[in-house]
């Protein structure tokens, strides 16, 4: 089981009636770093691991604990999770992973948080915008803000976007909304609540509206001491199974963990890309435009193979016969001059001196 803890002081919701995730809300003085410690270190001893959320629009403190935690403990069990959420949004998705934290592992549950911050419709009605910081905002948007009466409708998730409330537009166009049944959270700070319940609960298709207390931080988040913060989002049973099965799982090669993120949320090492969607099947009910089924292939049966050819086998030309030639007889000697007999005489022949002949 993972631990979720929320940095920063975001009071819960209450609506979800499950065990909500730990605030941990740290003073500003030295000894906020030894609590959080301690903390972190009772939680490891009975879980698998930590999950801390914080603000993106309030990094440093947060992450430097993290940082200071994952050192001490020599772990990289502690997971931080910024998520750019305005506070009434991002308590009610503290207790939402909170909730679904017994059941799925650390790395799935990080995975999840990015999921529901873009599953929620989260915004507020303020008077003004000349101090909107967390949000984009345009000039004209700014301009608008000194006239008379003015109000603006500010949707900070799932994305961001500011419309100036009009007689002809009173509610902005809302592109993605969170699947039926919706509930609606308000939380009111001196703004326009007649607006949100007269405009905005149709404009979302709510089923419910729920009044909360306003959070601590909302005036920083927005700008404005008047504003009336909301949040929508799927209350159906089965809303947070559909999202679970709709994620692509890798397993981290360095740790093990599966995530469906571009890097392990504990140890930050890239994940392997997701592999490819198999092809949509063919829809069912012979409907009038149901594709054909393709016909099944025509197998040809082989053709009988062919004989070899016959052998063709070639006569033989009989090589002439050459006689060996008879040996050559060797040259006869030369004669010895001191042999008496010489080949072809017949008789002796006597050498004298010249004188006697």
């Amino acid at each position: 089981m993972t631990a979720v803890l929320l940095l920063g002081d975001f009071p819960s919701t209450g609506v979800l009636g499950a065990a909500p995730a730990q605030r941990v809300t740290l003073p500003a003085e030295a000894r906020g770093a030894p609590t959080f410690l301690d903390l972190v270190a009772a939680e490891l001893d009975t879980r698998a691991a930590v999950l801390v959320l914080y603000p993106s629009w309030r990094p440093a403190e947060a992450g430097r604990l993290v940082a200071l935690a994952r050192a001490a403990r020599l772990t990289d069990r502690v997971a931080a999770l910024p998520l750019a959420l305005p506070p009434l949004a991002l308590s009610l998705v503290a207790d939402q992973l909170a909730f679904a934290a017994p059941y799925v592992q650390a790395g799935v549950l990080a995975s999840l948080a990015v999921r529901l911050v873009g599953s929620v419709y989260a915004g507020a009605w303020v008077n003004s915008v000349t101090h909107l910081e967390h949000v984009p905002t345009g000039l004209g948007a700014h301009v608008s803000s000194f006239l008379p009466r003015s109000g603006f409708s500010v949707c900070a998730a799932p994305e961001g976007g500011v419309h100036r409330i009009t007689d002809a537009r009173p509610v902005q166009a809302i592109a993605a909304r969170p699947p039926a049944p919706v509930r609606l959270i308000v939380a009111p700070s001196g703004g326009d609540v007649e607006w949100v319940r007269r405009e905005l609960f149709p404009a979302v298709g709510a089923s419910s509206a729920v009044e909360v207390p306003a959070q601590p931080l909302g005036t920083e988040f927005w700008g404005t001491k008047r504003y009336a913060e909301f949040v929508a989002f799927s209350a159906h049973a089965q809303a947070l199974h559909s999202t679970l099965r709709a994620m692509a799982y890798r397993r981290c090669t360095w740790c093990g963990e599966a995530a469906d993120l571009p890097a392990c949320p504990f140890c930050a090492m890239p994940l392997p890309p997701a592999p490819p969607s198999p092809p949509a099947a063919a829809p069912q009910g012979g409907g009038p435009f149901q594709a054909a089924a393709p016909a099944p292939p025509r197998t040809v049966p082989d053709a009988p193979a062919a004989p070899p050819p016959p052998a063709v086998t070639r006569p033989e030309t009989p090589r002439p016969v050459v006689p060996l030639a008879a040996p050559a007889a060797p040259p006869p000697a030369p004669p010895d001059p001191d042999d008496d007999e010489w080949p072809g005489r017949t008789d002796t022949v006597s050498f004298g001196s010249p004188k006697d002949r």
